[in-house]
């Protein structure tokens, strides 16, 4: 089990995304077993592996306020409740955590040593920008991989 934090660009992307409101973090399979059959029912192909958009501004214990979202190719159509968002470069910190999820919090708290050891700036997360938010990317899939295992990117946008 690992962190490793770094500086990084994503490049350009256009994703599918549910958004939605869950009890706690754990919770987030909740979402996901309602966005797949919309997914599959819309015949929206996904191009690679997803994660997960955090809209609240901080940690919250309870009612966590968050999109699920896969990759998918420019000039992708939705239908409500998904939307299709076309992201720009973004320049972020990341951190990659090989093991269970439980070591996010972590990665966040390692993120922040790093975003003030290098004088970085966060980006302004106040506004509706889905751009702005952190999100987390999930390289494998946790239903057939070990929880030591799991590789997960956890990116912070900067300035």
């Amino acid at each position: 089990m690992s962190i490793t934090i770094t500086r990084n660009t994503v490049p350009a992307r256009t994703i599918v995304t549910l958004r939605g409101t869950i009890p706690t973090y754990s919770d987030e399979g909740q979402l996901w077993g309602r966005f797949i059959p919309l997914l599959e029912r819309q015949g929206i192909r996904p191009t690679g592996p997803g994660g997960v958009i955090e809209h609240d501004e901080e940690f919250k214990e309870a009612q966590v306020d968050e999109s699920v979202w896969l990759p998918v190719a420019p000039g992708t159509t939705a239908d409500d409740p998904l939307v299709v968002v076309d992201l720009a470069e973004t320049e972020v910190v990341r951190a990659v955590v090989v093991g269970p999820y439980s070591q996010i919090t972590d990665a966040h708290s390692r993120i922040a040593d790093f975003v003030a050891e290098h004088g970085l700036t966060l980006a302004q997360r106040g506004s509706d920008d889905v751009a702005t938010k952190v999100f987390n990317t999930y390289l494998n899939d946790p239903s057939s991989t070990k929880p030591e295992e799991l590789v997960t990117e956890v990116n912070v946008p900067i300035c």
